[in-house]
């Protein structure tokens, strides 16, 4: 399982993955809920297998800042999805 919302990422992984001749039900990508919903579309489209993550619960704001914390390239991506 690879969890990230960098395309080029997304892309070389597939890359490698068509390389060593994986099923695309042998891995999976984890993005979340609202960030790069099209890409997420567009990966399931094309036979990925995709879960989207929500964070719930009574310390989900807490979740959801340390995940920006951990990459502040993330905020930008909160960003332009939200406006």
């Amino acid at each position: 399982m690879f969890g990230t919302h960098d395309l080029d990422m997304i892309g070389r992984i597939r890359q490698a993955a068509v390389a060593q001749r994986l099923d695309p039900s042998a891995y999976e990508f984890h993005m979340l809920y609202g960030i790069r919903a099209a890409e997420q579309r567009a990966l399931a489209s094309h036979a990925a297998q995709v879960r989207v993550l929500i964070s719930y619960g009574s310390a989900w704001f807490a979740w959801y800042m340390r995940r920006l914390a951990e990459r502040p390239a993330n905020v930008w991506f909160v960003l332009r999805n939200v406006v």
